[in-house]
């Protein structure tokens, strides 16, 4: 396990911050780091693994429970000009549109997409846009050894 230093602390602090600053409703989620060394399989998945797959279809749970939501927006959250830039930290919002009736209660589920595989994701309802429901789930974490 690792060691949580103040200065991981702060980071993930100003981070959270930065994300409640933007507006957006939402809850955080760290993972371990995007090396592979991690147990589960997000923290195999950063950036470049979902950028290409933005308006692809996800689907959230399993068998009759299962939800299709559309990955629409993966928005990095880094402040410009930060350290987390040159220090090898992810911080990226996805968001993610899916039906209008019967919204998804916040909390984790299992994922599955077409080629990124199966994984759990934590997300948070963030509104309505038109007839759709948005979700969001945020990433955070350090993604080089330090």
């Amino acid at each position: 396990m690792d060691k949580v230093t103040r200065r991981k602390f702060i980071g993930t602090a100003v981070a959270a911050g930065a994300v409640a600053a933007s507006g957006v409703n939402v809850i955080g989620q760290i993972a371990v780091r995007a090396t592979g060394v991690g147990k589960d399989s997000l923290s195999k998945l950063g950036w470049d693994a979902f950028l290409p797959f933005v308006n692809t279809d996800f689907t959230f749970g399993q068998g009759e429970n299962a939800v299709v939501l559309r990955l629409v927006d993966i928005k990095d959250s880094r402040p410009l000009g930060s350290k987390s830039r040159k220090v090898g930290q992810e911080n990226f919002m996805l968001k993610f549109t899916g039906p209008g009736r019967s919204p998804l209660k916040d909390g984790t589920y299992s994922v599955n997409h077409f080629n990124l595989g199966d994984f759990d994701l934590f997300i948070t309802a963030a509104g309505q846009q038109g007839r759709l429901n948005v979700y969001t789930a945020v990433i955070n974490r350090v993604t080089t050894p330090e």
